[in-house]
Protein backbone atom coordinates (compact mmCIF):
# COMPACT_ATOMS: atom_id res chain seq x y z
CA UNK A 1 0.00 0.00 0.00
CA UNK A 2 1.52 3.41 -1.57
CA UNK A 3 1.54 6.70 0.92
CA UNK A 4 1.77 10.31 0.06
CA UNK A 5 4.49 11.97 0.67
CA UNK A 6 4.00 15.27 3.03
CA UNK A 7 3.66 18.31 1.23
CA UNK A 8 4.92 20.85 2.49
CA UNK A 9 3.09 24.70 2.05
CA UNK A 10 4.49 27.62 0.01
CA UNK A 11 4.99 29.30 3.43
CA UNK A 12 6.74 26.73 5.09
CA UNK A 13 8.71 25.80 1.93
CA UNK A 14 10.19 29.61 2.20
CA UNK A 15 10.45 29.60 5.96
CA UNK A 16 12.91 26.35 5.43
CA UNK A 17 14.09 28.23 2.75
CA UNK A 18 15.29 31.31 4.49
CA UNK A 19 16.38 29.10 8.01
CA UNK A 20 19.24 27.35 5.22
CA UNK A 21 20.13 30.32 3.73
CA UNK A 22 20.47 32.11 6.80
CA UNK A 23 22.95 29.17 8.42
CA UNK A 24 25.25 29.13 5.23
CA UNK A 25 25.68 33.22 5.47
CA UNK A 26 26.66 32.74 9.28
CA UNK A 27 28.78 29.94 8.13
CA UNK A 28 30.42 31.93 5.61
CA UNK A 29 31.11 34.37 7.67
CA UNK A 30 32.13 32.44 10.57
CA UNK A 31 35.00 30.56 7.86
CA UNK A 32 35.79 34.49 7.38
CA UNK A 33 36.35 35.39 10.59
CA UNK A 34 37.83 32.16 11.86
CA UNK A 35 39.72 30.33 9.50
CA UNK A 36 40.73 33.37 6.87
CA UNK A 37 44.24 31.90 7.11
CA UNK A 38 45.77 36.43 6.33
CA UNK A 39 49.74 35.63 5.60
CA UNK A 40 49.67 39.30 5.25
CA UNK A 41 50.07 42.49 7.35
CA UNK A 42 50.38 46.09 6.89
CA UNK A 43 50.00 48.98 8.94
CA UNK A 44 50.13 52.66 9.17
CA UNK A 45 50.40 54.38 12.32
CA UNK A 46 51.51 57.90 11.32
CA UNK A 47 54.28 58.50 13.31
CA UNK A 48 57.72 58.36 11.35
CA UNK A 49 56.09 61.42 9.53
CA UNK A 50 56.64 65.01 10.26
CA UNK A 51 53.85 67.22 11.81
CA UNK A 52 52.35 69.72 9.15
CA UNK A 53 53.27 67.44 5.98
CA UNK A 54 51.18 65.54 3.83
CA UNK A 55 52.68 61.98 3.60
CA UNK A 56 54.33 60.31 0.36
CA UNK A 57 52.08 58.31 -1.89
CA UNK A 58 49.15 60.18 -0.04
CA UNK A 59 48.71 62.66 -2.05
CA UNK A 60 48.18 60.84 -5.25
CA UNK A 61 45.79 58.95 -3.87
CA UNK A 62 43.18 61.78 -2.58
CA UNK A 63 40.19 62.77 -4.82
CA UNK A 64 40.60 65.99 -3.27
CA UNK A 65 42.14 69.34 -5.26
CA UNK A 66 43.93 70.44 -2.49
CA UNK A 67 46.00 68.43 0.35
CA UNK A 68 43.20 68.00 2.97
CA UNK A 69 44.51 64.68 4.50
CA UNK A 70 48.01 65.79 6.42
CA UNK A 71 49.98 64.58 9.96
CA UNK A 72 48.74 65.79 12.83
CA UNK A 73 50.60 65.95 16.36
CA UNK A 74 47.79 64.72 18.98
CA UNK A 75 48.33 63.76 22.27
CA UNK A 76 45.76 61.33 22.40
CA UNK A 77 46.38 59.52 19.79
CA UNK A 78 45.68 55.94 20.02
CA UNK A 79 49.52 55.51 18.76
CA UNK A 80 51.08 58.29 19.71
CA UNK A 81 52.65 61.29 18.59
CA UNK A 82 50.89 61.36 14.78
CA UNK A 83 47.39 60.84 13.25
CA UNK A 84 46.27 61.47 10.03
CA UNK A 85 44.23 64.27 9.90
CA UNK A 86 41.21 65.11 6.88
CA UNK A 87 41.39 69.29 7.21
CA UNK A 88 37.60 70.68 7.58
CA UNK A 89 37.05 72.75 4.58
CA UNK A 90 33.61 74.13 2.96
CA UNK A 91 33.82 73.28 -0.86
CA UNK A 92 31.82 71.79 -3.29
CA UNK A 93 32.75 67.95 -2.68
CA UNK A 94 29.86 65.82 -1.70
CA UNK A 95 32.59 62.98 -0.23
CA UNK A 96 36.56 63.26 0.39
CA UNK A 97 38.47 59.58 -0.39
CA UNK A 98 41.96 59.01 0.90
CA UNK A 99 43.19 55.40 -0.20
CA UNK A 100 46.08 53.68 1.64
CA UNK A 101 49.27 53.78 -0.37
CA UNK A 102 50.24 50.19 -1.77
CA UNK A 103 46.46 48.76 -0.73
CA UNK A 104 46.38 45.34 -1.60
CA UNK A 105 43.49 44.09 -4.45
CA UNK A 106 42.08 41.02 -2.82
CA UNK A 107 38.43 40.14 -1.85
CA UNK A 108 39.24 38.78 1.83
CA UNK A 109 40.64 40.80 4.50
CA UNK A 110 40.59 42.05 7.50
CA UNK A 111 40.84 46.02 7.66
CA UNK A 112 40.70 48.09 11.27
CA UNK A 113 41.13 51.59 12.21
CA UNK A 114 40.31 54.43 14.88
CA UNK A 115 39.09 57.44 13.98
CA UNK A 116 37.90 60.13 15.74
CA UNK A 117 35.11 62.87 14.76
CA UNK A 118 36.50 66.47 15.71
CA UNK A 119 34.39 69.24 13.51
CA UNK A 120 31.71 69.58 10.73
CA UNK A 121 28.95 72.19 10.54
CA UNK A 122 27.27 70.38 7.31
CA UNK A 123 28.18 67.03 8.16
CA UNK A 124 29.60 64.88 10.73
CA UNK A 125 30.35 61.59 9.04
CA UNK A 126 33.91 59.19 8.53
CA UNK A 127 34.05 56.31 7.34
CA UNK A 128 36.23 52.95 5.93
CA UNK A 129 36.76 52.72 2.32
CA UNK A 130 36.40 49.15 1.45
CA UNK A 131 36.62 47.29 -1.74
CA UNK A 132 37.83 50.44 -4.04
CA UNK A 133 37.65 50.10 -7.85
CA UNK A 134 37.30 53.63 -8.63
CA UNK A 135 35.54 56.95 -7.45
CA UNK A 136 32.21 56.24 -8.38
CA UNK A 137 32.34 52.47 -7.27
CA UNK A 138 33.49 51.23 -3.81
CA UNK A 139 31.62 50.46 -0.40
CA UNK A 140 32.11 52.87 2.61
CA UNK A 141 31.53 52.00 6.67
CA UNK A 142 30.64 55.26 7.45
CA UNK A 143 30.24 56.42 11.31
CA UNK A 144 27.58 59.13 11.28
CA UNK A 145 27.98 61.05 14.81
CA UNK A 146 25.27 63.19 14.16
CA UNK A 147 22.93 60.93 13.57
CA UNK A 148 24.10 58.18 15.57
CA UNK A 149 24.28 55.37 13.48
CA UNK A 150 27.01 53.00 11.22
CA UNK A 151 25.84 52.03 7.84
CA UNK A 152 27.41 50.29 5.08
CA UNK A 153 27.10 52.35 1.83
CA UNK A 154 27.75 50.93 -1.85
CA UNK A 155 28.64 54.10 -4.41
CA UNK A 156 27.37 53.78 -7.65
CA UNK A 157 27.88 56.78 -10.52
CA UNK A 158 24.54 58.15 -9.48
CA UNK A 159 24.06 57.71 -5.71
CA UNK A 160 25.60 56.24 -2.52
CA UNK A 161 22.75 53.66 -1.76
CA UNK A 162 23.29 53.19 2.34
CA UNK A 163 20.96 49.80 2.59
CA UNK A 164 22.61 48.56 5.87
CA UNK A 165 22.05 51.24 8.64
CA UNK A 166 22.57 50.21 12.97
CA UNK A 167 21.64 53.10 15.46
CA UNK A 168 24.66 53.35 17.59
CA UNK A 169 26.56 55.87 19.75
CA UNK A 170 29.10 57.82 18.45
CA UNK A 171 30.75 60.35 20.34
CA UNK A 172 32.30 63.19 18.71
CA UNK A 173 35.64 64.49 20.22
CA UNK A 174 36.34 60.78 21.15
CA UNK A 175 37.90 57.58 19.64
CA UNK A 176 36.05 54.70 17.95
CA UNK A 177 37.58 51.92 16.60
CA UNK A 178 36.24 50.10 13.15
CA UNK A 179 36.80 46.50 11.71
CA UNK A 180 35.36 45.42 8.39
CA UNK A 181 35.66 41.40 7.44
CA UNK A 182 35.83 41.61 3.98
CA UNK A 183 35.36 37.66 2.20
CA UNK A 184 33.72 36.91 -1.52
CA UNK A 185 30.28 36.22 1.28
CA UNK A 186 29.83 39.72 2.05
CA UNK A 187 31.08 41.88 4.78
CA UNK A 188 30.77 41.63 8.56
CA UNK A 189 31.67 45.13 9.89
CA UNK A 190 32.23 46.26 13.82
CA UNK A 191 32.31 49.42 15.78
CA UNK A 192 34.13 49.72 19.37
CA UNK A 193 34.61 45.88 19.23
CA UNK A 194 30.91 45.21 18.49
CA UNK A 195 29.58 43.58 15.28
CA UNK A 196 26.86 45.79 14.27
CA UNK A 197 26.43 44.75 10.52
CA UNK A 198 26.72 41.50 8.62
CA UNK A 199 25.69 41.71 4.83
CA UNK A 200 25.80 39.81 2.43
CA UNK A 201 26.39 41.60 -0.75
CA UNK A 202 28.41 40.55 -3.81
CA UNK A 203 29.32 43.51 -5.57
CA UNK A 204 32.51 45.42 -6.31
CA UNK A 205 34.27 41.57 -4.76
CA UNK A 206 37.79 43.24 -4.85
CA UNK A 207 39.54 46.24 -4.27
CA UNK A 208 41.94 48.64 -2.79
CA UNK A 209 40.92 50.33 1.16
CA UNK A 210 41.10 53.82 2.16
CA UNK A 211 39.88 56.62 4.23
CA UNK A 212 36.39 58.63 3.36
CA UNK A 213 35.04 61.97 4.89
CA UNK A 214 31.84 63.37 4.37
CA UNK A 215 31.35 67.42 2.86
CA UNK A 216 33.36 69.44 5.80
CA UNK A 217 33.70 66.71 8.47
CA UNK A 218 36.34 67.11 9.88
CA UNK A 219 38.54 63.86 11.45
CA UNK A 220 41.09 61.89 12.86
CA UNK A 221 42.48 58.63 11.70
CA UNK A 222 45.01 56.42 13.19
CA UNK A 223 46.57 52.80 12.99
CA UNK A 224 44.95 51.71 9.69
CA UNK A 225 45.67 47.67 9.40
CA UNK A 226 45.25 45.51 7.06
CA UNK A 227 45.28 41.57 7.13
CA UNK A 228 45.07 39.61 4.17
Amino acid sequence: MSSKKPQFSKKKRLTIFAAITIIGISFAYYNAEVNSGYHHVKIWNFDSYQNGTVPQGFSELSTDQKPLWVIKSDSSAPSKPNVLEKISINDTADYHLQLIPDSPNVDTENVTMSFKIVSGDHAKSAGMILRFVDDKHYFVLMADSAQNRLSLCKDTPEFLICNYDKSVTITPGEWHTMQALVSSQGIAAFLDGQLIIRANDHNYQSGEVGMWTKKDTGAYFDDFKIEY
